[in-house]
């Protein structure tokens, strides 16, 4: 195995699509695919080459890494990134994962049956819940007449804010409203006899089996981590109105008891493997059977990702019926990778700050690639915290890179010096361990100047060059891009790859008519974009796509983003062009 760097030349466009085994396998605010940071790691490593992710979060750098014969070491502030980050790069036979599901299938058999029997709609034969739809209830403020979210939804699964009271007519607000009550109001049955899925009311059968299942204590272990203002998400998801004071509140209480069940089944397999693997199947299912489960009427149900929302259709799923699916999602991934079997490929995980990789030598690793926090866009120890609870273990505020907005400082949040002066110690211990004309790519997207500017002042303080900028397209919007391209929140979905080498530069500085710059760099790409309207013009034609080229275009520069918000280059860009259904064109 020969190892070490390369300096072929970075990709300048690269696409990879969201839809792939490993990205769908488990859960995580943002991940970049395998197939789009493979690329970067050939351009920049020869065969058997170390890479180095210390904001790995999901591990696909790692994945990325193994899928081309090279080697990585992945390591994360938090614990449950590292849970992720290991199961997507060591392998196990599928069998052993097969079968263990067979078993605990059969061992928990009379407990689903206990929690989730419910008669089929339609034929009335006993079979088993998939999920069961709650509706919030509001009281009208004018004559007290109860009125359920259900009522008021659209086809879509959908409703308005506005509530009008079927009884008098009142018109109110059901956003902002603190202790609202919920109700089962609809079901979905899995039955043998009609094969497919059959949806109904609830009935009076299935009431007296909540009730049932209500009056049963707890038995086994469940995680309590208290949640509270002194966390962002909790303040921006306003948990306080949905009565959340600990991670056990985000489940319903028969939810508890078939998920307290199934960790404890699993945690007596003897085999390590295993038992990491079925734990990592856990995870996800923790996460899909929460109260954020939001209820779509095509189909889907699952919770936001990036956020700790709890909406007022919850789809309180079957969670023996989730576990089986990621154990078949899971056993899928492991065929689709042969990749992480092979013995000179070994990933190694740890647990570590980025700032504190003291743990490695300098000067030891060929490539980094990796993806840090976004300043104000996403908490992760706030996101996760309601699965990475189980693992026992979450991650530690105090030490995580962000930008709070909600949190004030006088409660521990941290400002945006805090947030550049941790990324630059971060930075500098990233230059220490490369090897001499080693390469860092370093993926990055924000909607505010600000924050871009902290992030070059970080790397130039910690004495790396920018040599090359390229664009990431991951194909489908997160959940930031759909917010986006709906109008309520401007942030972009195209990321940035800036790729760095040793060395030292001036720091960069604000160019003259920051607008103006990037209305020339749209001008000039425009010129080049066919006329015929297809899904790659459209892309190269979005609000999204034209800033993030334009902040490529000012770094690859060497100039500060300074004043180009994603707000101000959108009017800027409604001022200088033509809009036409969200896409720009050249004014003739």
């Amino acid at each position: 195995m020969t190892g070490g760097t390369a300096s072929h030349p970075i990709p300048a466009v690269t696409t990879a699509s969201k839809g792939s085994k490993a990205y769908q396998v488990h859960t995580y605010p943002t991940k970049v695919p395998p197939g789009a940071i493979e690329p970067f790691i050939e351009a920049s490593t020869r065969p058997g080459g170390v890479v180095l992710d210390p904001f790995c979060g999901s591990g696909m750098t790692g994945l990325a890494a193994q899928n081309i014969g090279r080697r990585a070491i992945l390591s994360d502030l938090a614990p449950g990134a590292i849970h992720l980050a290991f199961n997507h790069t060591h392998a196990i036979d599928r069998a052993i994962l097969g079968a263990s599901l067979l078993e605990i299938s059969k061992r928990l058999a009379p407990l689903e049956q206990f929690l989730y029997e419910s008669a089929c709609p339609t034929c009335g034969r006993a079979g088993l819940l998939r999920h069961m739809i709650w509706s919030d209830v509001h009281a009208c403020g004018s004559c007290g007449h109860e009125m359920r979210v259900w009522d008021h939804a659209d086809t879509a699964g959908g409703s308005s804010r506005i509530l009008t009271c079927e009884n008098c007519g009142n018109r109110q607000s059901r956003a902002g409203v603190a202790g609202a009550k919920n109700t089962p109001v609809e079901r979905t049955v899995a039955c043998v006899d009609c094969k497919k899925l059959q949806r109904g009311n609830v009935s009076t059968a299935d009431l007296a089996r909540i009730a049932r299942v209500n009056s049963q204590k707890l038995k086994l272990w469940i995680p309590s981590v208290a949640l509270g203002p002194d966390r962002e998400m909790y303040r921006r998801s306003a948990l306080h109105l949905r009565e959340i004071s600990n991670v056990a509140d985000f489940w319903t209480h028969r939810s508890k008891i078939a998920l307290s069940e199934l960790w404890n089944f699993i945690s007596t397999r003897s085999d390590p493997r295993a038992q990491s693997a079925l734990q990592f199947a856990f995870t996800n299912t923790a996460w899909h059977a929460t109260r954020m489960r939001r209820y779509n009427a095509r189909g889907g149900q699952r919770p936001l990702t990036g956020t700790l929302y709890i909406p007022q259709l919850i789809a309180e799923g079957n969670v023996f019926e989730i576990f089986r699916h990621q154990v078949a999602q899971l056993m899928r991934f492991y065929q689709s990778h042969p990749h992480i079997a092979d013995p000179t490929l070994l990933t190694y995980t740890r647990q570590s700050s980025a700032n504190e990789l003291d743990w490695l030598p300098n000067s030891s690793i060929d490539y980094v690639f990796t993806d840090p926090p976004f300043g104000a866009n996403l908490f992760y120890a706030d996101c996760n915290v309601v699965w990475e609870s189980w693992l026992g273990d979450v991650t530690d505020l105090e030490k995580e890179i962000v930008v709070n907005r909600s949190l004030p400082e006088s409660a521990g949040g941290k400002n945006m010096l805090d947030y550049e002066n941790l990324l630059t110690s971060s930075f500098a211990e990233i230059r220490r361990v490369m090897a001499p004309e080693a390469r860092a790519s370093v993926v990055f997207h924000n909607s505010d100047d600000k924050v871009w500017s902290a992030l070059l002042s970080a790397t130039t303080r910690a004495g790396l060059v920018q040599t090359d900028v390229s664009v990431l397209n991951k194909v489908q919007r997160s959940m930031k891009g759909y917010k986006g391209r709906s109008g309520s929140e401007l942030v972009p979905f195209y990321d940035l790859v800036i790729t760095y080498q040793a060395g030292r530069r001036e720091s960069t500085v604000p160019v003259d008519g920051v607008l103006s710059a990037a209305m020339r760099t749209v001008a000039a790409h425009l010129k080049h974009v066919s006329p015929v309207l297809s899904e790659e013009t459209s892309h190269e034609r979005s609000l999204e796509y034209l800033y993030s080229l334009s902040i490529g275009s000012l770094i690859a520069g060497d100039h500060s983003p300074k004043g180009l918000s994603f707000k101000a280059m959108e009017l800027a860009l409604r001022e200088n062009f033509v809009c036409e259904g969200g896409l720009y064109y050249a004014v003739d």
